[in-house]
């Protein structure tokens, strides 16, 4: 038997596409408040870092949840807007894995002293906020498989030449 739900009964949305930990946080502030909260996603949201958790709650409480998160002050993290690369994933801090980059434009500094990278608009070239470093979000010009050919070619020669040398000088 189809059970029959009341449009007061039915789910809105509150906040959506919030991270799993805030919408865990957001959960437990609504509760304390005798509020029941539904989460979309609550289980997938925690163990995947990409998939996005709405907090939902019953129609007939909107006017209570309003009053109660007017009084929240709003998490920082979620006031951040979220940077997507061409795959729709988050864009992370290389160094600390932080969501809280943005793009950037000018010098990047370099680990040798008075050298700077120039950073274009179309290069892709992001700053943490974070541990405040600088990264390129792109994939390398150099395909990792030719550089190790080309390295191991390379040493090879060296080590023939160091034997070749060696056996030369034991010949005089």
């Amino acid at each position: 038997m189809t059970e029959v739900f009341e449009d007061h009964n039915r789910l809105i949305p509150v906040r959506t596409g919030l991270s799993a930990s805030d919408a865990q946080l957001l959960k437990s502030v609504l509760n304390a408040n005798g509020v029941d909260v539904f989460l979309t996603n609550e289980n997938m949201g925690s163990m995947n870092i990409g998939l996005r958790t709405d907090v939902m709650v019953r129609a007939i409480d909107k006017v209570r949840v309003d009053a109660v998160l007017n009084k929240v002050a709003t998490m920082p993290r979620c006031q951040l807007p979220t940077r997507l690369d061409e795959d729709g994933e988050e864009i992370a801090c290389r160094h600390c894995g932080s969501e809280r980059v943005h793009p950037f434009e000018g010098a990047v500094p370099t680990i040798i002293p008075g050298i700077k990278l120039k950073a274009t608009k179309g290069e892709r070239w992001y700053h943490c906020l974070q541990c405040d470093s600088y990264f390129k979000n792109g994939v390398s010009r150099t395909a990792s498989f030719p550089l190790a050919l080309m390295w191991g070619a390379t040493l090879a020669a060296l080590t023939l030449g160091i034997i070749w040398l060696i056996e030369f000088l034991r010949w005089l």
